[in-house]
């Protein structure tokens, strides 16, 4: 395997400008990916891999050169820390879903509709037919790839937060589980040896995306829906359900060696045009003194939508804040100025030596799903966050 080496452009000491994870992926990785999962309901790979190895290894070798071309981008655009671009799975959450056995397809694929009314068709979530138990290990693979192109550039690998299996995108199915609470202590114990493998194979920052907050404090849903109605169910609480999220995400975040940057992205929706609504001041107290994540991404590029910033006067003060105010659902180019003065805002609550900035979420975090489809969109949105963490912070 080439490697790439080092670009001329170096990452600030405390990283200000970073990717969240997915970006676009080009035409020939999204035909490859129809291939794989021509016929499926859902885009799990151990529940195709037995028939179609051959088309997910010239994936990963589309992938493979993609991403290359993808982190020198990163660096050009003046991030501090870059990624693979996901380009090879075909969900953020693959990660996990493509590392355990025990998940089956779905009766149906998802049908969706988005703020405007407009109707969709996507894969659904697995069903988790039977006890699941690890059997591979896609990011340590991931990692193993980028340290071997990165050239030292810090880089970081994504894995989904334990307590999104909190949520109704999860069906348990099978009767394998009685409950999500149930299913939940199975996820924490493998999230975390697949933590410890990629950690091994080279990564030195791990990412967890999606957890549950949002959903606890949602004002309006789009296409989401409750998400939680299905906990309900099985007698959880706002408050039950709270508890039970931080303590598995804390769980998979404590004991990381002290070398290794933990982040956690919040994410309030990013599919088909649904989102969630909503202030996290009644939860963010207890979100920002109860995990260990060292850095925190949360989206906030609409106050109107998210509510202000004063949430973040409760991040400690040994931990960074990136906020994600560059939109990754609109192709426009936010004005440099605006953003700038979104930052400083944000300062008014927390020290601007606490602050980074990111976009608001992946560029592609579902495959087939992208709200921004130009790659130049892409790439003038990141140089833009470079740009900006220059003005800010400096080199």
């Amino acid at each position: 395997m080439s490697t790439t080496a080092p670009a001329a452009r170096t990452a600030r000491t405390v990283a200000r400008a970073e990717p969240v994870g997915s970006l676009l992926r080009n035409p020939q990785i999204t035909a490859q990916i129809d291939k794989i999962f021509e016929g499926s309901n859902t885009y799990v790979r151990p529940l195709v891999l037995d028939t179609r190895a051959e088309r997910i290894a010239e994936l990963n070798r589309l992938a493979d050169a993609a991403s290359r071309a993808a982190v020198q981008r990163q660096i050009d655009a003046g991030l501090d820390v870059v990624t693979d671009g996901e380009l090879r799975r075909s969900t953020f959450i693959g990660s996990f879903y493509d590392s355990v056995d025990g998940l089956a397809q779905p009766g149906s694929r998802l049908i969706a509709e988005n703020e405007q009314g407009d109707v969709y068709e996507n894969f659904g979530e697995p069903v988790f037919a039977d006890r699941i138990r690890k059997a591979y290990a896609p990011a340590a693979e991931e990692a193993a790839f980028m340290r071997s192109v990165a050239g030292g550039f810090p880089f970081k690998i994504t894995l989904p937060a334990p307590s999104y299996f909190l949520t109704d995108f999860i069906e348990l199915g099978g009767g394998a589980y009685s409950t999500h609470a149930a299913l939940l202590e199975d996820v924490v114990a493998i999230t975390r040896r697949l933590v410890d493998e990629t950690i091994a194979a080279g990564a030195r920052w791990i990412q967890f995306d999606f957890p549950l907050y949002p959903a606890l404090v949602a004002e309006s849903t789009s296409s989401l829906g409750s998400m939680i109605e299905l906990a309900r169910g099985e007698g959880e609480t706002e408050q039950t359900l709270l508890d039970k999220a931080l303590a598995a995400d804390a769980a998979v975040a404590k004991g990381i060696p002290d070398d290794v940057t933990v982040a956690l992205h919040l994410c309030r929706g990013n599919f088909e045009g649904g989102f969630w609504s909503g202030s996290l001041a009644p939860i963010a107290e207890r979100i920002f003194t109860e995990l260990p994540h060292e850095r925190f991404l949360f989206e906030w590029e609409d106050i109107g939508r998210e509510g202000d910033y004063s949430p973040i006067k409760h991040v400690p003060k040994d931990r960074i804040m990136a906020m994600g105010v560059v939109s990754t659902k609109t192709p426009e180019l936010e004005d440099e100025d605006e953003i700038v003065r979104r930052i400083e805002a944000a300062a008014e609550h927390l020290s601007i030596e606490q602050l980074a900035i990111c976009p608001q979420c992946g560029f592609a975090s579902i495959y087939g799903d992208h709200l921004v489809s130009a790659e130049d969109a892409q790439w003038r949105k990141l140089e833009l966050i470079g740009r900006v963490a220059d003005r800010v912070w400096g080199r």
